[in-house]
């Protein structure tokens, strides 16, 4: 039986996501083991949303031999995609749920629960727990289900928001470093052609847009001709 208490390794499991070489599909496998195990549940299922908020099924336990099954299940509307959606848990006889009960009856299940994924009640994707027994989630399954989706929505939003700044922080890095660069070679081409330097960066302009390359490369080019001038 599951209890509401979970133990710490557990929980720092999966608050464990920022460590170098982070990996999705690895981590939710992570989650469903534990969820499988806290709930005593036969099978589970994952979905989870994009950054832009659309879900997909993760094969998530590529071990278990329904997994194909387990894959169709998360796309019916069942539990899971209901608890997805939503962020609101939902469970019972998978003959609740008319489309999916046919796949989750053929795969040998009788009972299925969704627990979403969510933070701050936003829900970012779903677990969903599958029961081969004619026999109900308990509270205490649940809870300890819930607890686990929770925390690995905290850990999932966590990496996300990291890794969206990271991107940031070198694009704006990329960004000023071409400045740089286009700033040398407008210099350069002031100098050898005697303009200024506004009629330089048109004429990396032009010089771009003849060879059908970005500004940024042919500065680059600019800039790289003139080092053996100014090396001599």
């Amino acid at each position: 039986m599951a209890t509401r208490a979970l133990p710490a390794d557990v929980l720092i499991d999966l608050s464990d996501t920022l460590a170098p070489g982070f990996d999705l599909p690895t981590y939710l496998g992570v989650l469903a083991g534990h969820c499988a195990r806290f709930a005593d549940a036969d099978a589970t299922g994952i979905l989870i949303a994009d950054s832009d908020g659309s879900p997909h099924t993760v094969d998530a336990r590529p071990g278990d031999p329904r997994r194909a099954a387990l894959r169709d299940l998360q796309c019916l509307a069942g539990p899971g995609a209901l608890a997805c959606a939503t962020g609101v848990p939902e469970g019972g006889p998978v003959t609740r749920w008319p489309d999916f009960a046919h796949t989750a009856t053929a795969a040998g299940f009788h009972h299925a629960h969704g627990i979403p994924m969510r933070l701050r009640g936003t829900p970012i994707g779903a677990v969903c727990l599958y029961r081969v027994e004619d026999r109900a989630f308990t509270a205490d399954e649940l809870s300890a289900a819930q607890s686990l989706a929770d925390m690995a929505a905290i850990g999932i939003t966590t990496e996300r928001a990291v890794r969206q700044r990271q991107t940031l922080a070198d694009q704006l890095q990329s960004a000023l470093d071409s400045r740089v660069v286009i700033e040398q070679a407008k210099g350069v081409l002031a100098e050898r052609k005697g303009i200024r330097l506004t009629e330089s960066f048109q004429e990396l302009r032009r010089l771009a847009r003849n060879h059908n390359l970005k500004i940024a490369q042919v500065a680059e080019e600019v800039v790289r001709s003139a080092l053996p001038l100014v090396l001599r």
